[in-house]
Parts: structure tokens; sequence; C-alpha cells
């Protein structure tokens, strides 16, 4: 088996090595971490973003309060914690629906609360206004 030393490579050099990777390794880790955490969070708006469009669809069309609500969340299933506030309807100018969802932040508001920031992420909501018959 073939040695993967380099040549004139001192047991100082080595163990130099091993700090940096030891201080470089978990701020790797917190940034992966962040990019699966926003991903996540993403995924999460669009899918309500999707969903209050058509709960405001429904609105459009002169649906009631109740299945607009439920339009809304059925549209939506894999967001969890989905709220639907009392849709604006039509014969206004215009349908309103907005929607908020509990959204855990499985490593980055950990990571956040250490330096007192767990606050300043940012939450689901989403917001959808179309034009009553129009």
């Amino acid at each position: 088996m073939r040695s993967t030393r380099r040549p004139g490579a001192t047991w100082r050099e080595r163990g130099a090595a091993a700090v940096e990777m030891a201080i470089v390794l978990p701020l790797l880790l917190l940034v992966i971490a962040g990019i699966v955490d926003f991903g996540r969070f993403f995924l999460t708006e669009i899918q309500l973003t999707n969903a209050v469009r058509e709960g405001a669809r429904a609105a459009v069309i002169g649906e009631t309060p109740a299945n607009i609500i439920l339009r809304t969340q059925t549209a939506a299933p894999v967001v969890a914690g989905l709220a639907v506030t009392t849709p604006q309807l039509c014969p206004g100018t215009d349908a309103e629906v907005r929607a908020t969802a509990d959204f855990d932040w499985i490593l980055l508001e950990p990571a956040m609360s250490m330096f007192g920031a767990a606050g300043a992420l940012p939450e689901a909501k989403a917001t959808a206004v179309m034009r009553c018959g129009g």
C-alpha cells in the first residue's frame, strides 16, 4: 500500500492541517445546513403561495368562506400548520386570501439562537389577491 504523505512533510505540518480542518469543518457544515433549511423553507413558501392562489380563485367564483379555507388547505397537504385568515370575498373590487404556516428551522434556528438572532429567520406566509369579475 502506498503512503499518502508528501515528501518532506513534518508532523507539525500535518498537525496544522488537522487544526485548520477543525476550524473550517463546522463552518462548512453550517453552510450546508443553511442550504438544506432554506431549500425546505422555499419549498414551503412555493406550496403556500400556490395554495392561497387557489383560495383566491375560489373566492372570485363565489365560494363560501368555509369552502375557500378548505380549498386553500387541501391545495397544500404537506404544509404543516396552515392557517388561513378569513378571506375577503367578492363583490368588492378584489378577493384576498392570506395564510401562514408553521415552519420548523431544524438546523439554522439552533445555530442562530447561539448568537441571539433566532428571531431573524423569516416565517412562512403568503397573500393572493385577484380581481373580482375579471
